[in-house]
């Protein structure tokens, strides 16, 4: 399972939020969950339905042994990827082949665990860029960027499942505060990804250039097609682009490989992860606390969490447009109940008047630690990591430059958790 934000709330703050309010208010609903069970549970049939968990010993058509690792000639890799139906050209060569056996051999366990999350998020995928026409292959991009992790943050600051720099997702819609992050909404970020793919397809009209212009942006790809005389052909191209660059189209193409062929290779979704598909979406406008949220819907607050990773700081913020909450689908069905009780609303107000309360006197009582910068990290993403500017990065450790070399310890004020 993902890694989840760290619960920044002290013992001594949920303690102070009080459970007596909330156990009148679950009393209170039993007998309505009740009268729901029959109907949930022929939803939940129907649902299994669409999407049904299909063991791993049923998907081991091969009859693999559990430490097998297979591995094939060049030949069948360049067939297998030939036979694949797909608008965007899948080739196979030396460049892919490394990549391949990156998912394939190095990576396995995290293939295992790539493979379970996208029963959950390809679907959505799938939908949305069939909408907008667009090749379903793209949802493989999500792979090579995030390994389908929505919490997923870059060294150099990019953030969410598609991994939008802040600027680029404000560019596209993408707006990003004190408590929400919509460059971690799932379906959000799917659309500007999408909307920033048919834009590049405008401009080149080659996909896998439009892809190698997701990595590192349409300049340097507008200076190597032009260095190679004008070919608008990734291959061609490929020696002029950033070296990152280089190998990240062959990354795409070694991903849709193993999500293809992950039982060729006794890759199967990871017993590991654990996601609830029977769940449903609620747009609230109200303000409310995470913990006092789980703890009316008898949730675990890292499940709440982990379907809902665009909240940040512990609260939903209130929002005239409305934010989106994801939920297991009883539990959706249990807030549509509670959000229309005075009783709730009125305890989860006082609540928030005090959590509010809390952080303000957090964000007054700052704690400094010493982080031990790695290689390849920039201030910005350091910055962006702890919630902090660069300019006060620089004040705190007497910095005249934003350069940072690997090794060093900074001192970064945080907010007491």
């Amino acid at each position: 399972m993902t890694n989840f934000i760290k619960y920044f709330l002290t013992t001594a703050t949920v303690a102070f939020l009080g459970t007596s309010v909330m156990a009148q208010l679950r009393t209170k609903y039993e007998t309505d969950e009740s009268s729901l069970a029959l109907l949930d549970s022929n939803t939940l049939k129907i649902r299994s339905k669409l999407y049904p968990q299909i063991p791993q010993g049923d998907l081991n058509i091969y009859g693999f042994e559990q430490t097998d690792i297979p591995i094939y000639a060049d030949s069948v890799y360049a067939y297998r990827l030939s036979i694949l139906e797909s608008e965007i050209p899948l080739e196979y060569n030396e460049y892919v082949r490394p990549y391949i056996d990156l998912y394939t051999i190095r990576k396995r366990k995290l293939s295992s665990k790539i493979l379970a999350w996208s029963n959950y998020y390809f679907p959505a995928f799938e939908e949305a860029l069939d909408r907008e026409k667009m090749p379903l292959e793209l949802k493989y991009l999500a792979v090579i960027e995030s390994a389908l992790n929505p919490q997923a943050t870059s060294p150099v600051g990019a953030g969410g499942m598609w991994q939008f720099m802040p600027a680029t997702g404000r560019m596209y819609g993408l707006k990003t505060t004190h408590y929400y992050d919509e460059r971690r909404d799932v379906t959000k970020a799917t659309d500007a990804a999408i909307k920033y793919l048919r834009n590049s397809y405008r401009i080149y009209g080659d996909w896998l250039l439009v892809i190698a212009s997701y990595n590192c942006g349409p300049g340097n790809v507008n200076k190597a097609i032009k260095r190679a005389g004008g070919i608008k052909n990734f291959w061609a191209v490929q020696q002029y682009l950033p070296k990152e660059t280089r190998g990240y189209v062959p990354a795409f193409i070694g991903a849709a490989y193993m999500m293809n062929y992950a039982a060729e290779h006794n890759i199967y979704p990871s017993d590991e992860v654990v996601i609830n598909f029977h769940t449903d979406t609620v747009h609230i406008d109200n303000r409310y606390s995470l913990p006092q949220l789980a703890e009316a819907l008898q949730m675990d607050i890292e499940e709440l969490k982990y379907y809902n990773p665009a909240i940040r700081k512990g609260i939903i913020p209130f929002s005239t447009d409305k934010i989106p909450l994801t939920l297991p689908y009883n539990k959706a069905i249990l807030f549509t109940q509670l959000g229309n009780d005075t009783d709730f609303k009125s305890c989860m107000d006082e609540k928030l008047i005090a959590l509010n309360t809390q952080i303000e006197k957090e964000k007054l009582q700052p704690k400094t630690i010493l982080y031990k910068v790695k290689r390849g990290e920039l201030l910005a993403s350091i910055a962006n990591k702890y919630d902090v500017t660069v300019k006060e990065l620089k004040k705190w450790n007497h910095l005249k430059s934003s350069k940072i070399t690997a090794g060093k310890r900074i001192k970064i004020k945080v907010q007491s958790t």
